[in-house]
């Protein structure tokens, strides 16, 4: 339970979390009075948690009807990862060659994303850490912005891929051979590497989606 001294921030987060997870089903309605007393919170917080929610494009309100979880649609993800896959690829071909220290850092992360085989949203936290790190020296703070944005709309989609630990597996094979490349200096085999992942990523996530018709 969130005790009353934590911020809306952490509110945010725990609903956030309830909604990645399916534990909160798409279409659901939220009553602010009824996550207060479950979280254990004024309906202050809760009021600004589901606001932010509406905002980030997770939840939808209509007057007199208040807030409910926005439905899960096969066009978001195949509007969504193209765009992070040209903006990603861009980036990375903005950047200058990693350093060694980054190239450890990578290396690093990948390593935790391997070996950890028990929480989706460590995985999603981890593998956007991965992507964060590779493209930490693009240079274009919209840029950065804009791909964050879009990858908050993929979070509920991501949390079924990295349920998958043979997808999951393939990730970590894919990020390797971006580094490894990398190490080499052949950026545009890097670029054409992670062009691949993403497009892996979105039919993989499409697949899943359409079998399970977006049901959580």
């Amino acid at each position: 339970m969130i005790t009353r001294q934590r911020l809306s921030s952490d509110v945010h987060q725990e609903v956030l979390n309830r909604i990645i997870r399916g534990e909160i089903a798409p279409g659901a309605r939220l009553k602010d009075s009824e996550l207060a007393e479950e979280l254990g919170v004024s309906r202050t917080p809760i009021r600004e948690a589901l606001l932010r929610l509406e905002r980030e494009g997770f939840l939808t309100s209509q007057k007199h009807l208040g807030f409910s979880v926005k439905r899960l649609m096969e066009l978001e993800i195949r509007e969504v990862y193209p765009l992070i896959r040209l903006l990603e690829c861009s980036a990375l071909e903005a950047s200058p060659r990693p350093s060694p220290e980054k190239l450890r850092e990578l290396q690093e992360i990948g390593l935790a994303m391997k070996q950890d085989q028990a929480d989706p949203l460590q995985r999603i936290e981890l593998d956007s850490a991965w992507h964060a790190a590779l493209l930490a020296e693009s240079g274009n703070r919209h840029r950065t912005r804009i791909l964050g944005d879009l990858k908050r709309i993929l979070l509920r989609y991501e949390y079924a891929f990295m349920r998958d630990d043979r997808l999951v597996s393939e990730s970590f094979a894919e990020h390797s051979a971006i580094l490894q490349a990398l190490e080499r200096g052949d950026c545009h085999e890097a670029l054409a590497l992670l062009a691949a992942h993403w497009e892996r990523c979105s039919a993989a996530t499409l697949a899943d989606f359409l079998a399970n018709r977006g049901l959580g």
